[in-house]
Protein backbone atom coordinates (compact mmCIF):
# COMPACT_ATOMS: atom_id res chain seq x y z
CA UNK A 1 0.00 0.00 0.00
CA UNK A 2 1.32 3.27 -0.77
CA UNK A 3 1.34 6.85 0.97
CA UNK A 4 -0.90 7.58 -2.07
CA UNK A 5 -3.25 4.83 -1.09
CA UNK A 6 -3.43 5.64 2.59
CA UNK A 7 -3.36 9.11 1.95
CA UNK A 8 -6.95 8.30 -0.21
CA UNK A 9 -8.26 5.81 2.57
CA UNK A 10 -8.22 8.74 5.06
CA UNK A 11 -9.94 11.55 2.89
CA UNK A 12 -12.56 8.86 2.18
CA UNK A 13 -13.03 8.25 6.16
CA UNK A 14 -13.50 12.07 6.22
CA UNK A 15 -15.73 12.33 3.51
CA UNK A 16 -18.34 9.88 4.92
CA UNK A 17 -18.37 11.05 8.24
CA UNK A 18 -21.74 12.47 10.08
CA UNK A 19 -22.55 15.87 10.03
CA UNK A 20 -22.41 17.45 13.38
CA UNK A 21 -25.94 17.64 15.07
CA UNK A 22 -27.91 20.38 14.94
CA UNK A 23 -27.85 23.52 17.91
CA UNK A 24 -31.30 23.20 20.28
CA UNK A 25 -31.43 26.72 21.58
CA UNK A 26 -30.37 26.86 25.47
CA UNK A 27 -34.13 28.01 26.27
CA UNK A 28 -35.60 25.07 24.90
CA UNK A 29 -32.66 22.46 26.62
CA UNK A 30 -33.67 24.79 29.58
CA UNK A 31 -37.18 24.32 29.37
CA UNK A 32 -37.07 20.84 28.16
CA UNK A 33 -34.16 18.94 29.46
CA UNK A 34 -36.14 19.25 33.27
CA UNK A 35 -39.35 16.75 32.02
CA UNK A 36 -37.26 14.53 29.70
CA UNK A 37 -37.73 10.71 31.36
CA UNK A 38 -34.51 9.91 31.25
CA UNK A 39 -33.34 6.47 30.29
CA UNK A 40 -34.79 3.40 30.74
CA UNK A 41 -33.77 0.00 29.87
CA UNK A 42 -37.09 -1.95 30.45
CA UNK A 43 -38.66 0.83 27.60
CA UNK A 44 -35.95 -0.03 25.11
CA UNK A 45 -35.80 -3.69 25.87
CA UNK A 46 -39.64 -3.35 24.61
CA UNK A 47 -39.26 -1.80 21.92
CA UNK A 48 -36.34 -3.99 20.62
CA UNK A 49 -38.44 -7.24 20.98
CA UNK A 50 -41.82 -5.30 19.76
CA UNK A 51 -38.96 -4.58 16.16
CA UNK A 52 -37.70 -8.13 16.20
CA UNK A 53 -41.69 -9.44 16.21
CA UNK A 54 -42.27 -6.83 13.23
CA UNK A 55 -39.63 -8.50 11.23
CA UNK A 56 -40.96 -12.22 12.25
CA UNK A 57 -38.03 -13.28 14.75
CA UNK A 58 -40.40 -14.87 17.34
CA UNK A 59 -39.81 -13.47 20.80
CA UNK A 60 -42.68 -15.95 22.61
CA UNK A 61 -41.16 -18.52 25.28
CA UNK A 62 -39.61 -21.96 23.38
CA UNK A 63 -41.78 -24.44 23.25
CA UNK A 64 -40.18 -26.22 26.07
CA UNK A 65 -40.97 -23.16 28.32
CA UNK A 66 -37.24 -21.59 29.00
CA UNK A 67 -37.34 -18.24 28.11
CA UNK A 68 -36.10 -17.36 24.64
CA UNK A 69 -32.67 -16.53 24.72
CA UNK A 70 -32.92 -13.93 22.00
CA UNK A 71 -34.72 -11.62 24.19
CA UNK A 72 -31.77 -12.47 26.65
CA UNK A 73 -29.09 -11.48 24.47
CA UNK A 74 -31.26 -7.87 23.33
CA UNK A 75 -31.69 -7.39 27.21
CA UNK A 76 -27.60 -8.48 28.15
CA UNK A 77 -26.69 -5.88 25.00
CA UNK A 78 -29.56 -3.00 25.78
CA UNK A 79 -28.48 -3.18 29.83
CA UNK A 80 -24.75 -2.77 29.17
CA UNK A 81 -24.92 -0.16 26.58
CA UNK A 82 -26.87 1.90 29.54
CA UNK A 83 -24.24 0.99 31.92
CA UNK A 84 -21.65 2.24 29.66
CA UNK A 85 -23.32 5.49 28.99
CA UNK A 86 -24.13 6.07 32.49
CA UNK A 87 -20.62 4.94 34.01
CA UNK A 88 -18.07 5.52 31.40
CA UNK A 89 -19.61 8.14 29.46
CA UNK A 90 -17.57 11.64 29.54
CA UNK A 91 -19.80 14.48 29.02
CA UNK A 92 -18.24 17.96 28.81
CA UNK A 93 -19.76 21.34 27.26
CA UNK A 94 -18.02 24.91 26.99
CA UNK A 95 -19.09 28.06 26.25
CA UNK A 96 -17.20 30.52 23.90
CA UNK A 97 -16.25 34.02 24.88
CA UNK A 98 -19.04 36.27 25.30
CA UNK A 99 -21.87 33.83 26.14
CA UNK A 100 -22.01 33.96 29.69
CA UNK A 101 -23.66 38.01 30.35
CA UNK A 102 -23.52 39.31 33.64
CA UNK A 103 -25.37 42.10 34.57
CA UNK A 104 -25.11 43.30 38.54
CA UNK A 105 -26.48 46.56 40.17
CA UNK A 106 -25.42 47.99 43.52
CA UNK A 107 -24.50 51.06 45.36
CA UNK A 108 -21.80 53.16 47.63
CA UNK A 109 -21.73 56.55 48.54
CA UNK A 110 -21.86 58.18 44.79
CA UNK A 111 -24.79 56.45 44.21
CA UNK A 112 -26.34 53.31 42.27
CA UNK A 113 -23.24 51.33 40.60
CA UNK A 114 -24.34 49.14 37.28
CA UNK A 115 -21.85 46.80 36.18
CA UNK A 116 -22.05 44.63 32.92
CA UNK A 117 -19.66 41.74 31.98
CA UNK A 118 -19.35 38.57 29.84
CA UNK A 119 -16.87 35.63 29.86
CA UNK A 120 -13.44 36.88 28.16
CA UNK A 121 -12.56 33.20 28.03
CA UNK A 122 -14.05 29.66 27.37
CA UNK A 123 -15.74 28.04 30.09
CA UNK A 124 -15.83 24.87 30.82
CA UNK A 125 -18.85 22.56 32.57
CA UNK A 126 -19.78 18.72 32.76
CA UNK A 127 -23.06 17.45 32.67
CA UNK A 128 -24.70 13.62 33.39
CA UNK A 129 -26.52 10.93 31.10
CA UNK A 130 -29.32 9.81 32.79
Amino acid sequence: MSIKDISNAIKALFSTTRKPAPDVPSMLISVACPNKPGLSTLSSVSNAVSALNKHGIPTDAMPDGSENKTVVIVKTIIDEVYRALREDANIQISYGPGSINILASGANGAGPVISQGINTNFSKGQGIIQ
